[in-house]
């Protein structure tokens, strides 16, 4: 980017505050609501989208004022080391018909590592936008100030903690485990529990890392906490109301695999024209799927339904036809790479030899990844650590240099993947303050980056990924895939 064009935006983020002070007061002056566009930011991975994040959308527009709720969204692949349970496109559209306005792609490299770098990445881009004012996130019962109290001893490291947190990895804690019970000695006078209780919630680990991100960055973007509501985050059964992504993940694949891919009657249905597939009237189809699939087998498993909203119905249909990507299938290509050498494996980003070692000790031909995990389980690192792990093997996500500090990671750009009609004046705020490229198109960021770069890697990893889940739910489908420099950005 030219000079201006990074002086100017920043100099707009420090009077952004100012303005919504004089804003405010000529509100109160003139009893008229303010002109001032507000923004709020939220970062996710809606996998899927369902109830409670409408709710999260909803509320944050209540408790900000916001104007526009911008999403920074996980693509094809998530923090929790596996494929989305829908394309990235899918999810798009199933947020913004739930009240999001504009979605950008966090780079799968980061989408898919550890929280601190996948808070950091998704603040960075929030940030570099230069009109987003808040950044909300869920939390089961804390507060802003709590979040903080962690985040500020985690940046400062005193040494006190460095010393606790020492000794209880040297005792055979994990990371996590240590870090907490040294967080809970110096915060609540040698009551470790409170922190341990405060940092087993994934919500609020999320949401630290949100805070030392923007900390870190000194940014004007101000945090919001919003009480989740319904089940918890690892609730795995389905509710009336409010039900967890896991438990609506849960449901499908218990689907999937007790029934769908023993009966294939799906992909047969469609293709006959049986289900009406004209690309009209997705009511009808999907109720034509459900009549000739489940009922079936006297078998309505619709209960996830009650927890989607939006615009689920093409989600349904396309899991229905068996139009996603699972571990199961990746299996093939993780069996490739483990007949390769240790020192080959040992590159690969969150990989080290030792690690590297067992993988090698404990695979063989034929076998599963549940018994693959089971087989690499260890209280040093936890199960999650292990399957990003595994993705970043068969994803091709080598540990390159500009990853050895996730605070000092790159961020290029933010690649947008669809937003609302409505949303016209946002697009154009940000195209006036952004400090990072904005990529609409996906040809864009191939032209925008010389081969070699960090950031032709960031995204030449974007494209690559989506392209192999795109290819394998094609293949499954029975359809022809559709090229990621050929996707169309999602608009409604």
């Amino acid at each position: 980017m030219d000079k201006d064009k990074q002086i100017y935006p920043l100099t707009a983020r420090i009077l952004r505050p100012l303005r919504w002070e004089m804003n405010c007061i000529q509100v109160e002056i003139k009893g008229e609501r303010s002109s001032f566009m507000k923004v709020a930011g939220i970062i996710a991975e809606y996998n899927p989208f369902h109830k409670g994040h409408q709710y999260h959308i909803e509320e944050t527009r209540k408790k900000t004022g916001a104007d526009y709720v911008v999403v920074v969204m996980s693509g094809d692949y998530v923090q929790r080391g596996e494929p989305a349970i829908a394309d990235k496109y899918m999810r798009t559209r199933m947020a913004l018909s739930g009240g999001a306005d504009l979605i950008i792609e966090m780079p799968a490299i980061y989408a898919t590592a550890s929280a601190e770098y996948f808070a950091t990445a998704g603040i960075g881009i929030l940030d570099q936008l230069g009109c987003v004012d808040y950044l909300s996130f869920g939390s089961e019962w804390a507060e802003v100030e709590d979040f903080s109290a962690y985040a500020t001893l985690f940046l400062e490291e005193p040494e006190e903690y460095k010393q606790i947190l020492q000794e209880q990895l040297k005792s055979g804690k994990s990371f996590p485990e240590a870090r907490a019970f040294a967080a809970g000695n110096l915060l609540f006078n040698s009551k470790p529990e409170k922190a341990i209780e405060f940092l087993k919630e994934p919500n609020h680990i999320l949401g630290l890392e949100y805070i030392k991100a923007l900390k870190r960055r000194n940014s004007l973007i101000r945090p919001v906490v919003i009480k989740r509501k319904g089940n918890h985050y690892h609730e795995n059964k389905l509710t009336e109301n409010y039900s967890s992504a896991t438990a609506i993940r849960q449901e499908m694949y218990h689907f999937y695999r007790n029934f769908s891919r023993k009966n294939p009657y799906n992909t047969e249905i469609c293709n006959s024209g049986k289900c009406g597939n004209t690309g009209k009237n997705t009511n009808n189809r999907v109720s034509n799927i459900y009549n000739n699939t489940y009922n079936k087998e006297k078998e309505a498993p619709q209960a996830f339904e009650k927890a989607l909203c939006g615009e689920y119905l093409p989600f349904i249909e396309g899991f229905l036809q068996n139009n996603f990507v699972t571990w199961e299938d990746l299996m093939p290509y993780l069996d490739y790479t483990f007949l390769l050498k240790n020192k080959v494996i040992g590159k690969y980003f969150g990989m080290n030899l030792d690690l590297a070692r067992r993988f090698q000790n404990i695979y063989e031909p034929g076998l599963s990844f549940e018994d693959l995990i089971e087989g690499l389980h260890a209280r040093q690192i936890t199960d999650a650590a292990l399957r990003r792990v595994l993705l970043h093997i068969v994803l091709h996500m080598k540990y390159y240099p500009f990853l050895e500090e996730a605070k000092d990671i790159p961020i290029p750009y933010a690649r947008i993947l669809g937003f609302s009609k409505s949303s016209s004046p946002l697009l154009k705020e940000i195209r006036q303050n952004a400090t990072l490229d904005i990529i609409q198109r996906p040809a864009e960021g191939k032209k925008l980056y010389s081969n070699g770069s960090a950031q032709a890697q960031i995204y030449s990893i974007d494209i690559r990924t989506a392209d192999l889940y795109e290819q394998i739910a094609a293949r499954k489908a029975g359809r022809k895939p559709i090229s990621e420099y050929k996707r169309q950005q999602v608009i409604r």
